[in-house]
């Protein structure tokens, strides 16, 4: 087997080459992996807002409480009938207009944050929904990924060993000389004459050497043109 064991050979290496370029260039799920963690980060955001204000909210509640309880005292004494003097009286009344307006600041604040907790609410189910939809999507491409791979590393493998079993039938000079020449000439070292011309660079072979290729196939022989060798398919 000589020159057209070598077609054969090229054949099998151009699609070893063929389904490793479409191995390389699969989806491993990257742009969907930044797509889900771009999600995860906002609900995280979303989640670190809320709790921000909700700490606040909870501090703000005791502030109140602790606020209520001394005006209460205060209004109790005021009123009790107990004090008598009148700067003290109006200390008195005084403190109670300071923690009125402690408390409206306070709740004017509350209803601050309540405002925008409930408007954040609605973000976080959307930022909630939409990472669940990113990993599903994601989970979804790793397995058509894995498949595209397993499925591609099995056709490797089986041209693989087709391309073992027919190199070992092959004489070593000639494997030599076609090594060389795929190495140098883009991964295509032998090509096929078709309608009279060079399946590599196209131009016409003379019909007379076409003959002498389809009268005797094993005959090693170049193109001028592009330097590969050359085989006439029957």
């Amino acid at each position: 087997m000589g020159v057209s064991g070598l077609f054969h050979l090229q054949q099998l290496d151009t699609e070893i080459a063929r389904v490793s370029a479409h191995r390389a260039g699969l989806n491993d799920g990257a742009p969907e992996r930044a797509a889900a963690s771009e999600a995860a980060q906002r609900l995280t955001d979303l989640q670190g807002e809320i709790a921000a204000r909700q700490t606040r909210l909870r501090a703000l509640d005791l502030d109140l409480q602790s606020l209520q309880s001394k005006r209460k005292k205060v209004e109790t004494d005021l009123y009790s009938g107990r004090v008598g003097n009148p700067k003290e009286l109006a200390s008195m009344q005084e403190e109670l207009s300071a923690l009125d307006r402690s408390k409206a600041r306070l709740e004017d604040e509350v209803l601050g944050l309540l405002d925008e907790v409930e408007r954040l609410e609605p973000q976080h189910r959307e930022a909630q929904a939409r990472l669940v939809a990113s990993q599903a999507t994601l989970a979804q491409q790793v397995a058509a990924y894995q498949q595209g791979t397993a499925a591609a590393d099995h056709e490797i493998e089986q041209l693989t060993a087709q391309r073992g079993q027919l190199t070992a039938s092959l004489d070593e000079h000639l494997l030599r000389r076609y090594d060389r020449l795929r190495e140098a000439k883009g991964g295509v070292a032998i090509v096929a004459v078709r309608g009279g011309r060079c399946g590599g660079c196209h131009i016409t072979i003379p019909e007379r050497f076409t003959r002498r290729l389809e009268e005797n196939p094993d005959t090693l022989a170049a193109c001028d043109g592009c330097g590969r060798l050359l085989f006439v398919l029957r």
